[in-house]
């Protein structure tokens, strides 16, 4: 299939971009950001998006690298690719669950060219890095010609392919706080896609052999990737044995109302949350006591 006519302007600079983005919001003009393209070229191919405008930024380098300060906190530029983060040694050893993921996700044509900050920005209910994202309560920094905002990602992302990204603000980083070693991503995909049914990131801190903090987040299951905050508050203060893995894990997905699809029915997609969440869990405890 074949998308919609649209225009095309390649940007030199994030100010020539956000100059881009701010006249077509003016003039209400749907202009679309192109990074890695491996989501929204899809869509666009599909007929599900149809931007008049496609603002190219896949070439800007001041929006790549991973930077560390003094407390561990890293920030990710928005165009890193999910190649370059998978051979960032960095990444490696501070976040193993990102490892994880970025080991199954997609292919290695879509590595080479998604980034994290287009993937954050799609909003994809289904993608696989805004679960260790949230597990490891990472925030988005916005910016646009007023200035520069950042945002918690569990209040960026609000449904389906849906955010809090305005028409004329590029998400430009991801900062990821200091994470404890106990981190772990399990997913069960669709074989063509590559795309989770469901995929668990779980993230927890054990200290004298009791969990001191836990981050567990789901994707691919409901309408955006979401914080399992019961599993959270019954690890807490808890010795993680295998009994009160498997009672956190059953409440990974309370209270959600999942997808339904060809792919997979909601009480399977439910289902397959547990199970997940117990792996996870019990791998990121398995590391935490060999770290």
């Amino acid at each position: 299939m074949f998308p919609a006519d649209f225009g095309y302007v390649r940007a030199g600079s994030l100010a020539q971009a956000l100059d881009l983005l701010t006249e077509a919001a003016e003039a209400d003009e749907d202009a679309k950001l192109l990074a890695g393209g491996q989501s929204l070229l899809p869509m666009m191919k599909l007929r599900l998006a149809t931007p008049q405008t496609l603002i190219d930024i896949g070439g800007l380098a001041e929006l790549t690298g991973v930077t560390v300060d003094a407390s561990g906190t890293t920030v990710i530029g928005a165009l890193s690719t999910y190649r370059a983060l998978q051979r960032d040694p960095h990444i490696a050893a501070a976040y193993p669950a990102m490892t994880d993921a970025l080991a199954v996700l997609a292919d290695q044509q879509v590595r080479a060219r998604g980034t994290i900050g287009g993937c954050v920005a799609h909003g994809d209910p289904a993608a696989d890095l805004p679960a260790v994202l949230l597990a490891l309560a990472a925030s988005v920094t916005l910016t646009s010609r007023h200035g520069t905002r950042t945002v918690p990602l569990d209040d960026f992302l609000q449904g389906v392919f849906a955010t809090d990204l305005a028409p004329d603000e590029v998400v430009t980083a991801i900062t990821v706080p200091a994470a404890p070693p106990g981190q772990a991503y399990e997913k069960f995909e669709q074989p063509a896609s590559h795309l989770p049914l469901a995929g668990v990131c779980a993230v927890v801190a054990v200290t004298d052999g009791v969990i001191t903090s836990a981050g567990v987040a789901v994707t691919g299951v409901a309408g955006r990737a979401f914080r399992a905050l019961d599993t959270e508050r019954s690890l807490a203060s808890a010795r993680p044995t295998a009994a009160v893995i498997e009672a956190a894990a059953s409440q990974v997905a309370s209270g959600v109302r999942p997808l339904s699809d060809q792919h997979a029915s909601g009480p399977f997609r439910l289902h397959l949350a547990q199970v997940l969440a117990r792996r996870a869990l019990t791998q990121a405890v398995e590391r935490a006591a060999t770290a």
